[in-house]
């Protein structure tokens, strides 16, 4: 059996206008991860794209980390832009997020347009459909599992919607569901996978859940989800 790591990474700059790196906190959880993974042996290292996750890798000391495009974040701050109208049109209070935003409102539509995105009400062509991301990160994991050979002990730092997918491949969930799993998992925290390696990728029938969402490594002020 081989053990696959995913990773999430630590706190980004949340309602900054530069999202993608760390914040001051996010930078003291990636550096919290060195104990259970800095110091561990891994076959292989993966990342996904994003300033986040090679901050993470770094400040969390796995190593040199192989870019895996396809484990990039589904496109939150597109869905929101692309999806503004039509969520003014519905509930004219958001048209308050051009004028005068607020964290809270802010908060409320994200999550309003990700209800509907997750479900597939809302799409265009601007925006990647929630089941050609679920199908992206699925290409991603196949090309990380045909990678490494069997017994072999995987690290991946990604994002929280790549995580949920994993997750709700093993268990056959729709992508809705994939998404809602995202939606707990916190930042810097672990989740460990067995597989089977037969050489023709990710398998559902040959990957098991041993542990979901770990953050044991983290104090209590340093767990955050955003």
């Amino acid at each position: 059996m081989g053990s696959l790591f995913l990773i999430r990474h630590a706190q980004a700059s949340y309602g900054q206008a530069d999202y993608d790196r760390l914040s001051s906190r996010g930078e003291t959880q990636a550096a919290a991860l060195t104990g259970p993974i800095g110091g561990a042996t891994w076959d292989q290292v993966y990342r996904g794209p994003h300033v986040r996750h090679r901050q993470t890798a770094e400040l969390g000391g796995v190593g040199h980390a192989t870019v895996i495009d396809e484990l990039a974040e589904y496109p939150a701050f597109a869905m929101v832009q692309q999806f503004l109208p039509r969520l003014v049109a519905e509930d004219p209070r958001f048209a308050e997020l051009t004028k005068s935003p607020t964290r809270e409102l802010t908060n409320l539509a994200f999550k309003t347009v990700l209800g509907r995105w997750m479900r597939d009400e809302w799409h265009n062509e601007g925006v990647e459909r929630v089941g050609a991301f679920a199908a992206r990160v699925r290409a991603g994991l196949d090309r990380v599992l045909l990678d490494v050979g069997s017994g072999a002990r995987i690290a991946v730092v990604t994002s929280a919607g790549p995580i949920g997918v994993a997750i709700g491949l093993v268990f056959g969930a729709s992508e809705q569901h994939m998404v809602r799993t995202s939606l707990v998992v916190r930042n810097a925290s672990i989740t460990e996978l067995a597989f089977r390696s037969r050489n023709f990728g990710w398998n559902p029938d040959s990957v098991s859940l041993v542990s979901f969402n770990s953050i044991h490594h983290l104090p209590a002020e340093l767990h955050t989800e955003y």
